[in-house]
């Protein structure tokens, strides 16, 4: 009985840990008005007024160009989730860059989900399979989180994981081709 009640005891914690890890402070994220979803890994904000794509970090959904299974499923995952959404918050990593040559804003995207609760629009998207994880590497804030849950999708067959093949390590191969 008493290795049961340890048992659970540390499994409650380690599940603290995790969730804890999953938010962030709302101190340290830019917080800016939120306009429209452009694709399942990009959306439009308004910085000064000024619209603005912002990237989802790490996150490669399949292209709405060339008819891709699930391009436009995953568009309407991210419109579903911020449909009553008024602001995100934006979180940089401090070893990506923040803006590329086409002016584009690469982030974390927070926003407050249906329990009120701040949660990572780059870690929903491929914990529900309509994103891959777009690159590794060791030094990101949120690398471990997004392979993990890329893990769970691909083992569930979620999404774009239900297509045998179709999802490769540049991307996605085009179906029926």
């Amino acid at each position: 009985m008493k290795f049961k009640f340890i048992s659970m005891f540390m499994v409650l914690c380690l599940i603290m840990i995790f969730v804890g890890s999953c938010f962030s402070d709302e101190g340290n994220l830019l917080k800016v008005k939120f306009n429209k979803v452009v694709d399942g890994n990009t959306i439009k904000v308004l910085i000064d007024g000024k619209p603005m794509d912002v990237k989802l970090l790490f996150v490669d959904s399949p292209n709405l160009r060339g008819d891709h299974p699930f391009s436009v499923e995953s568009k309407k995952y991210l419109e579903g989730k911020l449909s009553s959404s008024e602001y995100v918050y934006l979180e940089f990593d401090d070893n990506y860059d923040k803006v590329d040559s086409y002016d584009k804003i690469h982030a974390y995207v927070w926003y407050y989900n249906e329990n009120n609760r701040l949660g990572l629009l780059n870690n929903s998207i491929v914990l529900e399979g309509f994103g891959r994880v777009s690159s590794v590497g060791d030094n990101y804030k949120y690398i471990d989180q997004l392979i993990l849950s890329e893990e769970e999708a691909r083992n569930k067959r979620k999404n774009i994981w239900s297509i045998e093949g179709y999802v490769t390590e540049n991307g996605y191969k085009k179906i029926g081709t």
